[in-house]
């Protein structure tokens, strides 16, 4: 989310040459939005490790699959976006499908 956000914030990014490659990474890079989403994101790569010696991945792997329904809702509160049926729908099958993977 704050990713997205800071690529909002910075507009289109395109690249026409070699020479506005820099003030580029530059701009990406000095966003607050996505340094705080980059340390976040490698904050979960972290968490991720550590989930992976503590459950057994037939366990936590499906509970990945979460992710996509929360950026669908937090898209929806914080930026906006719409949801369809369609969504709703896939919510659902979503849910369904890591309840059913997580049945022992």
């Amino acid at each position: 989310m704050l990713l997205k956000t800071g690529t909002n914030k910075l507009g289109s990014l395109s690249i026409s040459n070699s020479s506005e490659l820099v003030p580029l990474i530059t701009r990406v890079l000095l966003n607050p939005f996505i340094i705080i989403g980059m340390v976040i994101f490698a904050s979960g790569f972290f968490i991720w490790i550590m989930l992976l010696s503590w459950f057994e991945l037939g366990v936590i792997f499906p509970l990945t699959a979460m992710t996509y329904i929360f950026v669908a809702w937090m898209s929806f509160f914080a930026l906006g976006e719409t949801l369809g049926l369609v969504n709703y729908f896939g919510m659902l099958l979503i849910s369904l499908g890591i309840y059913l993977l997580l049945q022992r």
